[in-house]
């Protein structure tokens, strides 16, 4: 994320008492990365800071705690374009499309539904996997900058996580105003037709085409993140099958492996070092789930228990 964002979760963490100095210093960043609005801080920074927060307070909701005292601030191009459009849809579609100014990758998604317009919700990670926190914590500010946005009138039809229900269905409940389902598929939120189509209080046609034309502008210069993520994806899938070599990988995205290769050398990486990470980020993510060693095991993708006790090691586990 942005520092536009990031700088968003700092003040969020400070109305609740945190001392984000300390937090910071104690994960080994300057706290003016996470408040410079221009800048652009590691995705694993920013989780590392999280993790901080969480062992300081000590608060079971602490996504949905923050985003009860975060504030709307148009401080990032990205928040513009969706404030200035003439409808709610026409604003979120423009901020959708040139969301890589603010953030690592395709973080918010459009889906398909018979009834409503799904807002998905993508977890994109490192080494560090997302955590449920901050997952509420960007639903839970999306449906507060969406009612600004429209002057109070957006109302949200239904919100789904994918994580299991943890407890106090009332912050839930007070954070969005509907009905909210756990274990679900993905992370999304539900809009109906009527809020979509809703008129945006500070809508203004002829500064959103001018503002639409400079995002274009920077996002063509901008670096993709998309193709890291397809391979990640794609290695996420096939660990557990056993079969994450490059050929298959390769095959999955109907490349060549030699095509794989060069395009991961473009981007400043490794085959190896992207299995690697993403091993690291499953382990992670399923021991923060306190999950069974054989079902980590399993999921990273290791048949020799050895190899895996290795890589623990080499990962500081």
């Amino acid at each position: 994320m942005s520092g536009a964002w990031t700088k968003g979760v700092v003040y969020a963490f400070r109305r609740l008492g945190l001392d984000v100095d300390a937090l910071c210093a104690s994960i080994g960043v300057d706290i003016e990365v996470f408040l410079d609005t221009a800048g652009r801080p590691p995705r694993d920074a920013a989780g590392r800071l999280w993790r901080a927060a969480l062992a300081q307070s000590g608060d079971r909701f602490l996504g949905l705690s923050a985003a009860e005292v975060w504030e709307a601030r148009v401080d990032h191009l990205v928040f513009l374009l969706l404030l200035s459009a003439e409808t709610f849809g026409e604003g979120l579609t423009a901020g959708i499309r040139f969301q890589e100014l603010l953030s690592h990758g395709r973080v918010i998604t459009l889906g398909e539904h018979p009834e409503h317009h799904p807002v998905h919700i993508n977890r994109i990670e490192h080494e560090l996997p997302v955590l449920a926190h901050e997952v509420e914590f960007l639903a839970a500010i999306l449906t507060k900058l969406f009612r600004f946005a429209t002057d109070g009138a957006f109302v949200v039809e239904e919100v789904h996580f994918e994580h299991p229900y943890r407890g106090s269905i009332e912050k839930y409940s007070r954070a969005f105003r509907t009905t909210v389902l756990f274990g679900q598929r993905r992370n999304t939120l539900l809009i109906s037709d009527a809020s979509w189509n809703l008129s945006l209080a500070h809508g203004n046609q002829l500064l959103h085409r001018e503002l639409r034309g400079i995002a274009a502008g920077l996002h063509a210069g901008h670096p993709d993140n998309s193709f890291l993520d397809g391979v990640r994806d794609r290695i996420k899938g096939l660990l557990p099958k056993g079969n994450c070599g490059v050929e298959p990988v390769a095959a999955a995205l109907h490349m060549t492996p030699r095509t794989l290769q060069r395009r991961l050398k473009e981007s400043g990486t490794t085959f190896r070092a992207v299995v690697d990470a993403t091993r690291k980020s499953i382990v992670l993510d399923r021991l923060e789930r306190r999950q069974a060693p054989e079902e980590i095991v399993r999921h990273a993708g290791y048949t020799n228990p050895r190899s895996f006790r290795r890589a623990m090691k080499r990962w500081n586990l």
